[in-house]
């Protein structure tokens, strides 16, 4: 979604872009696409910062039980934010699991404990 599109979006299609967005991130990096990647993570910091301009991003906390664990896992470290209650129990569970989601939800908690996590 272009910029000019995101600013007149609605926001359940905002919410549908971070959606979307984070399933091609999961994808790019499984497949080892950094610029797919790249790609898909500038369009769900794009949909999370209007969202937020919007004071709407609690819109995004249903997805924290989204099947698919990289939309759970950016819902989650982007609720740090807002809504830490909902998104550090989401980020613990992730972080107890094997697999490549492990890592980021623990480097999430890390620096969002340490002060350091930056949001978009």
């Amino acid at each position: 979604m272009k910029a000019r599109n995101i600013q007149r979006a609605s926001i359940e299609e905002l919410v549908h872009e971070y959606e979307q967005a984070a399933v091609a991130y999961g994808q790019a990096l499984a497949a080892a696409n950094h610029r797919a990647a790249n790609r898909a993570h500038d369009r769900i910091a794009s949909a999370y910062r209007e969202l937020r301009r919007r004071a709407a991003a609690s819109h995004l906390l249903p997805l924290l039980k989204n099947e698919n664990e990289n939309v759970s896992s950016c819902v989650a470290a982007h609720a740090l934010e807002f809504a830490p209650e909902q998104g550090e129990p989401v980020l613990l569970d992730l972080a107890a699991r094997p697999g490549p989601i492990r890592t980021p939800a623990e480097y999430a908690l890390k620096a969002w404990r340490e002060g350091t996590l930056k949001f978009p």
